[in-house]
């Protein structure tokens, strides 16, 4: 699996000026050099990304934006969980890597991280492959063993995640178990995604409430979020991602999706593997396939994908790494015109 070394040491540009950008968004530097300069050093940054990677301001170039649970990525690279859960074999880290590898993301979102320990790992076993990805996101939550978190080549420009997120039900008072991963990473000057990720209550029912309703229940908070991003920057490329535990016409989907009228609808990003074929998730139980994972677009974000390139992964390593298969959406990294071209073709609007 290793690379050629000329490879990787000829990607070094790239791992510096990302991590010369990591200290110029810092909040110490920010307080020394104030919001002006700080955010000029994030745009300077940027530029400097984007012309390694060829990429200048006459050409957006392609994000390869990559979700995928990682199904107890654990104590991988620190202690054993609170809760004493086995760590993620050997065997089945390699295959994440092995896939990932293979994939190529720019911006990474997983579920069922471990801690900030075993993430850090994970980047360091993907930069070895040739995959630097040397910005991140970590979000703590209820759940004190698996978490959401975000891995790009970008460098992160804004951080609202959510941990603190709660709801009522019959009574009682309940947590977002992982809360909601939010950030938002600059491609390029003048192109921005910003990143939404969730992982919403497991199938699994719990004696407290019903599991359903406690999905339903998050999925509102998520859309109440989606909402006030939607309210502040109509025109926003964003993604709402992750694994959410539910089909696709269930009432946690239909609630994170929103209403077609008024201009604040995510529309689903078709992905398929290389047989058509659309399911992300086998019930070993019920030897069951189905769909529970999606990439939702907001309406400033459908121009830009390249619906023709997104898609299911079906790398054969897949089923050891995961109980998931990962799911591939291809973004444009520029502004199109909107209203015009196929729906989602990248040639512009819906």
């Amino acid at each position: 699996m290793k690379r050629l070394k000329a490879e990787f040491f000829a990607r070094g540009t790239l791992m510096g000026a990302s991590f010369a950008l990591m200290a110029a968004v810092s909040p110490n530097r920010a307080e020394d050099d104030g919001g002006v300069g700080a955010a000029a050093k994030v745009v300077e940054a940027a530029a400097a990304v984007a012309k390694e990677e060829g990429r200048g301001d006459e050409g957006g170039g392609e994000v390869r934006f990559v979700s995928w649970n990682l199904r107890n990525f654990v104590r991988v690279g620190g202690p054993l969980p609170a809760d004493g859960m086995r760590g993620k074999p050997r065997e089945e880290v390699s295959a994440v890597v092995e896939v990932l590898a293979a994939m190529r993301p720019d911006v990474l979102g997983v579920c069922e991280v471990g801690s900030e320990e075993d993430l850090e790992r994970l980047q360091e076993m993907l930069a070895e492959e040739g995959v630097e990805l040397p910005h991140r996101e970590w979000v703590g939550g209820a759940d004190t063993t698996r978490h959401l978190a975000l891995l790009s080549r970008y460098p992160v420009v804004s951080r609202a995640s959510q941990t603190g997120m709660f709801y009522q039900l019959d009574g009682a008072r309940f947590p977002v178990q992982r809360g909601m991963l939010d950030v938002t990473v600059a491609v390029r000057p003048g192109w921005q995604l910003r990143c939404c990720g969730v992982h919403l209550k497991s199938r699994r029912d719990t004696p407290e409430a019903d599991e359903g309703l406690m999905r339903r229940n998050e999925a509102h908070l998520v859309r109440k979020a989606v909402d006030a991003i939607l309210t502040e920057t109509p025109e926003v490329n964003l993604i709402v991602y992750g694994d959410f535990n539910d089909t696709r016409d269930a009432p946690a989907l239909r609630a994170i999706r929103g209403f077609r009228q008024g201009g604040g609808y995510l529309t689903e990003i078709p992905c398929a593997d290389d047989r058509g074929e659309r399911w992300t998730y086998h019930y070993p139980e019920d030897d069951a396939y189905t769909r529970i994972d999606f990439l939702l677009a907001s309406a400033g974000l459908v121009p830009e994908v390249v619906e023709r390139a997104c898609a299911v992964e079906a790398h054969p390593a897949w089923r050891l790494a995961s109980d998931h298969r990962p799911l591939l959406a291809v973004i444009r990294g520029e502004e199109r015109v909107k209203g015009r071209g196929k729906r989602g073709d990248g040639s512009g609007g819906r």
